[in-house]
């Protein structure tokens, strides 16, 4: 080992010097192999952000290992004899949150150490220390581990829900023969529960060290004097022979021809269907041949989501690296129940459409083009945005990727004209005529799965005829859309927001932002839920159902899908909620027009194609929903919080009435609305489109009926867990009249707070619990705030953690002091900044202020905090329900 005053330090930094508002990297490695990556972020102000990455995750577990990669993250964090305190406490004393300044995660490739610090660059040398002691050696103790075990047990339950379930089963399949493919980071129960200090201890001094580790550094830093503490902390660390990987173990075992992966669980009420090619990759050596096996990925990958985009079918295109040299193209759909073989043609066509029209040299002149601009030196310049170069950082450097510098610009940029169409095209064929063909099938309980014979998929696939072809309209007839009014308009100059009134009653909030760049991002939120009309909760939901997946009238779903993407409009979504119907959309500033267009076509004249389809699935979810343990449960919240089940004892969509359906939607429709608009677009160009296609759209008024809450405390349990552990749902609720803007900015703020105060509460006090999710929402319609608390913990602890938990929700206003009220405006001002460079941010935030001018932030004193704060919980009103294991006692 070197003294750190003699550790050899090599480095270079990397920036275009022409402006003084300028981000400079700069990066290095020192004799003892450490790297790091400093970005000098000019308008970071005194924020900081960093990483430690280390070179090791559950993949290379060896046997009697399962699970310690992770169980390492958490220990580094407790008492060692270097740090008899431990980290956790240690940073916490000092004011950090766990989970907001301090964080860790491990993958199968890495573990990852992410610290901001509360007070920013002025902790740059504490930062530094703190990542010095994860990497020095460590000695667990098991009395620790028995504490900390109880939060690793909490973490392992709460993954065990029905989409982590389905997609570890994906992921087995697709990495089936990998390491990778054996386990979930997080080990199994049995593992954890019998894991060794000892062998943690071991993991830790055979993997932890400063040749496997690399770090990051972002923010207004000097870069001098960090590489020189960068150099002084970790310049003594020993570098360490580290165990040989065997190559083959981390890639998946291919198959040849046709088979089938099933995904099932009991729970499961959705039908998908997956095509997953599997091939190996060309491995290479030099860079410049890496970026053109890169470019020529992205090249073919175009021309493939051109095709399905194209055809019209509602596929999705995922790509994957396996391993370290093995790919995977997948063509995703869902199904109807019972259709898998139907949709399996359809994946199969596609397939070989795509095939049968070959990319040519004039739309690839199309893509490079564009890829070509952003290759060119002036682009290499790196931002000065913090969030962009921590992401950056977070997807090159740590991912093993070099960072877009200028040079390496210009190295991808001599690779881009050997791509041409031969080559595109031969790639294509090889992913779509991989020997290996996987057929992912995820059915709905009990359903049954009817594929055709595999020795029949590599016959020709039967083509329609031409009298089966698609005669719809290949675009919406819109009616004409009268000019409506608007009645009142105000605009903030300061946050450049114009707020107007229309004449039936809906209200408009146009936001003009920069960071929307040429987007368009719009929300729509109705005032009525599946609790309006006449109440029929399951038919409000079907008939949204049905809507939101039909095309407009006299056209298909293929045409219709192609109409979007010539149109412009990337996302359209709309979903239900007890009180909201919500669209969500993003589209080309050019395609105002229809996205409103067709925003008015889905309220006033929604085409209802599919509904047999819709009916039957829902017929099978509800089938499927009455034997399963989810859906009791379900059944027990819903009692918990409205004193009656909302599931219906019968099927009842044996015989659906469509007319009924479509008066559903129309009374559903008819709600007043808020519309949210940000983009760069001046707003009175937004205006003029709001006032020629929603202000004149029928409104009525809310037909949502009031319902009622449970009243008064009670504690109820219920033995119907799938895990050892108990988990606690509680909801609490009070009434409250309109609140202003600064109310409902400082419910956000507490939520915050509440959900930090829980966690340092129940996970470092009482290490009995992994994370809470804390969550107050102002409900208008019902002129109330709902909260709701979830969390999971031992079941032999279930009582005192709750009750740890009602002692920090009863306690919450006094223990806002002036440290904490300060440390909430800051939180205030960092979330306002995060909004002017995140347009979804922004939507999200005017959404949750509803039509309020709260755009700006507002003051906050420690007194208004601590009376907001008793809006949160209501002790008269808290109803908890534990679930704790099947067959426990009640």
């Amino acid at each position: 080992m070197k003294p750190a005053a003699l550790a050899l330090l090599l480095s270079f930094s990397f920036s275009a010097p022409a402006y003084a508002a300028e981000t400079v990297y700069a990066t290095g490695r020192l004799a003892n192999g450490f790297s790091y990556h400093i970005f000098k972020v000019p308008s970071a102000g005194k924020k900081l952000v960093t990483r430690l990455n280390v070179g090791v995750g559950a993949a290379d577990e060896n046997a009697g290992e399962e699970g310690i990669a992770h169980i390492t993250e958490h220990m580094v964090f407790q008492p060692s004899p270097q740090n008899p305190e431990g980290l956790s406490k240690q940073l916490m004393r000092g004011g950090w949150v766990m989970g907001g300044h301090f964080n860790a995660r491990t993958t199968y490739n890495d573990t990852r150490y992410m610290l901001t610090p509360p007070r920013g660059v002025k902790q740059l040398g504490e930062v530094l220390q703190v990542y010095r002691q994860i990497l020095e050696p460590k000695a667990f103790a098991e009395g620790d581990w028995a504490k900390e075990k109880q939060v690793v047990l909490s973490e392992w339950r709460q993954q065990q829900t029905l989409q982590n379930r389905l997609n570890r089963r994906r992921h087995e399949l697709t990495y089936k023969g990998a390491r990778q493919g054996r386990y979930a980071p997080i080990g199994r129960l049995e593992a954890i529960q019998g894991a060794s200090m000892k062998t943690a201890s071991d993991f830790h001094k055979r993997w932890y060290a400063g040749n496997n580790a690399v770090l990051v550094v972002a923010g207004d830093v000097s870069i001098d004097r960090t590489v020189a503490e960068v150099q002084q902390i970790f310049g003594s660390l020993p570098a360490k022979e580290l165990a040989t990987r065997k190559a083959e173990e981390y890639e998946p075992v291919l198959q040849n021809g046709w088979h089938v992966g099933e995904i099932r669980d009991q729970d499961n009420t959705d039908s998908k269907l997956s095509l997953v090619f599997r091939f190996r990759k060309q491995p290479a050596q030099a860079y410049e041949e890496q970026s053109y096996q890169r470019l020529l990925d992205n090249f073919a990958a175009y021309i493939v989501n051109r095709r399905i985009g194209r055809s019209g079918q509602a596929v999705e295109l995922k790509m994957d690296t396996l391993g370290r040299n093995t790919g995977a193209l997948v063509l995703h759909s869902e199904t109807a129940p019972e259709q898998q073989a139907e949709m399996l043609e359809v994946l199969r066509s596609l397939r070989q459409d795509i095939l049968d029209n070959p990319a040519t040299n004039e739309e690839l002149a199309e893509y490079r083009k564009a890829v070509h601009s952003n290759l060119l030196p002036q682009a290499a310049a790196l931002p000065d945005n913090l969030d962009k170069i921590v992401g950056m950082a977070d997807d090159t450097l740590l991912a093993g990727l070099p960072l877009p510098t200028a040079d390496i610009r210009t190295a991808d940029r001599s690779q881009l004209y050997r791509i041409n169409a031969k080559a595109v095209n031969q790639r294509i064929a090889d992913w779509f005529n991989a020997p290996d063909k996987m057929i992912q099938v995820q059915p709905a309980a009990a359903e049954k799965i009817g594929l055709p014979a595999l020795s029949k998929l590599d016959e020709a696939v039967k083509r329609p005829s031409e009298n089966t072809a698609d005669t719809s309209r290949a675009a919406p007839e819109f009616a004409e859309s009268p000019a409506g009014k608007i009645t009142a308009e105000r605009r903030d100059a300061a946050t450049d927001t114009l707020y107007l009134r229309l004449g039936n009653g809906d209200t408009a909030t146009i936001r003009r932002l920069d960071a929307a760049g040429r987007k368009i991002h719009f929300k729509a939120v109705s005032r009525s839920g599946w609790f309006g009309g006449s109440g029929n909760v399951r038919y409000n939901r079907l008939s949204a159902d049905v809507v939101s997946r039909a095309a407009p009238q006299g056209m298909s779903r293929t045409a219709f899908n192609q109409w979007k993407q010539q149109a412009g409009i990337a996302k359209y979504s709309l979903r239900l909620d007890g009180y909201h119907q919500t669209t969500d959309a993003q589209a080309l500033e050019g395609a105002l027009q229809p996205l409103l267009q067709l925003y008015r076509q889905y309220q006033t004249a929604p085409g209802f194609g599919g509904l047999g389809q819709a009916a039957k699935r829902e017929e099978a979810a509800f089938k499927v929903a009455q034997n399963t343990k989810a859906a009791k449960l379900r059944q027990m919240q819903e009692e918990m919080r409205y004193g009656r089940s909302l599931m219906p004892s019968e099927n009842p969509f044996a015989a659906i009435d469509e007319a009924a359906l479509k008066r559903q939607w129309q009374q559903l429709a008819a709600a007043p609305t808020d519309y949210y608009f940000v983009s760069s677009l001046p707003s009175e160009t937004v205006k003029q489109a709001v006032l020629q296609y929603l202000a004149s759209i029928p409104r009525q008024t809310a037909a949502t009926s009031v319902q009622p809450l449970q009243t008064g405390r009670h504690w109820q349990q219920a033995a119907a867990g799938r895990t050892d552990g108990a988990e606690i749902q509680a909801v609490s609720w009070q009434p409250l009249d309109a609140p202003n803007a600064a109310t409902l900015s400082e419910i956000r703020l507490l939520n915050h707070f509440a959900n930090a105060r829980l966690k340092e509460e129940l996970r470092s006090r009482n290490q009995s619990v992994y994370s809470v999710k804390f969550e107050a929402v102002p409900n208008f319609s019902q002129k109330r705030i709902e909260t709701t608390l979830t969390f999971n913990t031992a079941a032999n602890e279930a009582q005192s953690a709750w009750q740890a938990a009602q002692k920090v929700l009863h306690n919450l206003p006094d223990s806002i002091g002036f440290s904490q009220a300060a440390a909430m405006r800051k939180l205030a001002e960092n979330l306002a900044e995060r909004r002017k460079r995140s347009p979804d941010a922004m939507l999200d935030y005017m959404a949750a202020m509803g039509n309020s001018d709260g755009l700006s932030v507002p003051e906050f004193s420690r007194s208004s905090l601590r009376e907001t704060a008793k809006l949160l919980w209501s002790a008269q009103n808290e109803q908890v329900l534990a679930v704790m294991p099947e067959g426990a006692g009640e």
